[in-house]
């Protein structure tokens, strides 16, 4: 019984005070209720959001230099590499073995040469004749070369039946027939689409509606065909395209060996009781510009990094995005095996409308967050601003806007390219400024800025001046000081001289 009277006993004191206090707080009569700011010293931003995309610096594509067929690719994508380092390997027989013969030879040469020396050994001399026929067969060569360097630019090769046009024509051709069957396809579609309305209701005939349809149905199919033949007018030039490279590079092999042909010529024919000497000196040293030559092209069968990065990609088979491209695959000298990015700071990459590039200027900082950074905020800076003003990429977008580029000062380990990410721009910053919430900002008759500040409960008309204003707050150059309780409140009941409570 006696716990039973302390319990209720607590029990009504708590209520007691619970009233009391209820009765302490409650409004006074004719006190209105506001949200009241205490004014302290604090930073003032203008941000810019835009959306962007992560990219490594420095993106590269490392092409093949030589054709030929992949061997193996020496990296993997996301792998970190030195400069110089081995990326992908093609084979060549041809280049391998050219450049192993061209070495022998030079060797060969070399020592004839030195036992020329020796020996002082002297050969018969060699009729002028031999030099007249050099120096022919290199004309000759050289006309070969500026022919099979000119069939390389029209890709058709002379002589074996291409026809008369180049390659960018037949492209060109292919693709207006394409273009041109767009067109008739939309066009069809359109009328067929709008004798439908028509037809349903009433205002054409079901025959005028099926030809409109059987019309629409042809030009599909003259769609299909155009860009079948396309493809396969494409697919065509670029088999030609190795057989007028390979022309070349022997039509270049054939000028060189002229020209050592009609060095040794001359040579020969000028040479004198020391003229075995002279020639298979001479003769060395154009097998030496044979062998460097040559082991020069074979050094271009390894593909090598030309900085240090990350790996990001290796080339897909050509036509089939889906297949990767696999050892003995063929390879074209051009074609791109391997794309890497340096190892310096994550890039953003974001674009700016052009009506808001005026507040954006090379150093500002910039906030860098999102959705992929799980709740992370990166700081950044703004490093370079697009020169060109470019076309959205929203149709819905009419404004132009500007690529600009932030840089990340700091990174978080699972950053990839490729990532969207949220970036805030800070346009304008005042770390030391008195700030009120746009909402406590008013204006008089006369359209002066002033704010209501309360003083013993009541409050009192004050006016400022005003900075720079963002989507929330607004600078007070003065008129107010630090512990000053404003009204932050759009309530039109309060005016001057109204008692208010937060």
């Amino acid at each position: 019984m006696n716990r039973r009277r302390t319990i209720i006993a607590v029990a009504a004191a708590v209520l007691a005070v619970i009233l009391i206090g209820a009765f302490v707080a409650r409004p006074r009569a004719g006190t209105i209720s506001a949200r009241l700011q205490t004014i302290a010293y604090g930073t003032f931003q203008t941000r810019l959001p835009e959306t962007g995309t992560l990219q490594r610096p420095r993106p590269a594509t490392l092409s093949a230099l030589v054709a030929g067929n992949l061997d193996h690719f020496a990296v993997a994508p996301g792998q970190h590499v030195a400069t110089g380092t081995v990326v992908a390997v093609i084979a060549n027989p041809q280049i391998a073995n050219a450049a192993e013969t061209a070495h022998a030879t030079y060797v060969a040469a070399a020592a004839r040469s030195e036992t020329a020396g020796e020996n002082n050994a002297v050969l018969p001399l060699q009729n002028r004749s031999a030099v007249v026929q050099a120096e022919a067969a290199l004309e000759q060569a050289r006309f070969n070369l500026n022919q099979a360097r000119q069939d390389v630019l029209s890709g058709a090769q002379s002589g074996l039946g291409y026809g008369g046009t180049s390659s960018g024509e037949q492209r060109a051709v292919a693709d207006a027939q394409v273009a041109n069957a767009q067109t008739q396809a939309r066009e069809s579609e359109r009328i067929y689409t709008a004798n439908q309305d028509l037809f349903a209701n009433k205002a054409i005939s079901r025959d005028g509606l099926e030809q409109s349809k059987a019309k629409y149905e042809q030009d599909q199919i003259n769609l299909k065909q155009a860009v079948r033949q396309r493809d396969e007018t494409y697919a065509s030039l670029g088999r030609q395209a190795p057989v007028l490279a390979d022309r070349v590079r022997a039509a270049e092999d054939a000028v060189r060996q002229a020209q050592a042909a009609l060095a040794s010529a001359r040579a020969t024919a000028a040479q004198s009781k020391n003229g075995d000497v002279v020639a298979t000196q001479a003769d060395a040293q154009a097998r030496k510009s044979d062998w460097l030559y040559a082991a020069g092209q074979a050094a271009r069968l390894q593909l090598r990094a030309p900085f240090a990065g990350v790996v990001q990609t290796l080339a897909n088979q050509t036509g089939d995005i889906s297949r990767p491209l696999q050892p003995g695959d063929g390879v074209t000298a051009g074609q791109a095996l391997v794309t890497m990015a340096g190892e310096g700071k994550y890039l953003v990459r974001t674009r700016v409308d052009e009506q808001d590039i005026a507040a954006v200027a090379v150093g500002q900082r910039a906030e860098i967050g999102g959705e992929d950074l799980a709740g992370a905020k990166l700081p950044g800076h703004v490093i370079a601003i697009n020169a060109i003003a470019q076309k959205s990429d929203d149709p819905s977008n009419t404004s132009r806007q500007v690529i600009t580029t932030v840089q990340l000062d700091r990174s978080l380990p699972y950053l990839r390219d490729g990532m969207t990410v949220d970036v805030d721009i800070i346009t304008r910053e005042a770390p030391h400024a008195i700030v009120v919430g746009n909402d406590a900002i008013r204006r008089d008759a006369r359209d002066h800025p002033f704010v209501y500040v309360v003083r013993a409960g009541r409050t009192v008309q004050t006016p400022v001046t005003l900075g720079a204003a963002n989507e929330a707050q607004t600078v007070v150059k003065s008129g107010l000081g630090p512990g000053d309780v404003v009204v932050n409140d759009r309530n039109a009941a309060i005016g001057a001289g109204v008692a208010v409570a937060p």
